[in-house]
């Protein structure tokens, strides 16, 4: 008789070990899960952040009185930054949004540009009344953006 109440101590503490096992792994499995959608949504975060400072810096690059102005090529509002007989146009195409220098005055299309990110929708507003840029990007359904003061525009 002592000898199947040994096995069956035996056979408890093996079962008791699996299940130790199973939800350990379990457990690091949820985690990693948890921690890879931490990184995902603060790289999407830190990515709309970048792309407004970095607009924001263009903007700021702006010289004179009436540097800065919205105009609209093929449809697309394209935002003008002039300085030092140079235009930068930045613009939102086919879901990127795009940076091009041209020489002021100077025929472009859309097609011109280097791609600054990849981004759902990028917007501005210039409001004359307040001299406010507003810069508005969307990742992923979450709208960032930011509202400068200009105080030049065309």
């Amino acid at each position: 008789m002592k000898k199947k109440s040994h096995s069956i101590s035996v056979l408890f503490m093996l079962v008791l070990f699996t299940v130790f096992a199973i939800l350990s792994v379990l457990l690091i499995i949820i985690g990693s899960k948890v921690y890879g959608n931490i990184v995902d949504s603060q790289e999407k975060n830190g990515n709309g952040r970048n792309v407004l400072s970095y607009v924001t810096n263009k903007v700021r690059t702006a010289e004179s009185s009436g540097q800065i102005f919205i105009e609209e090529k093929d449809g697309i509002p394209v935002l003008v930054i002039g300085s030092n007989n140079q235009e930068t146009l930045i613009f939102f195409k086919d879901g990127k949004l795009k940076e091009a220098t041209i020489s002021a005055g100077d025929e472009y299309n859309l097609y011109f540009g280097d791609v600054i990110a990849t981004v759902d929708n990028f917007t501005f507003q210039i409001n004359k009344d307040t001299n406010m840029l507003k810069l508005m990007v969307d990742i992923d359904n979450k709208v960032k953006y930011i509202e400068i003061y200009v105080g030049v525009y065309r």
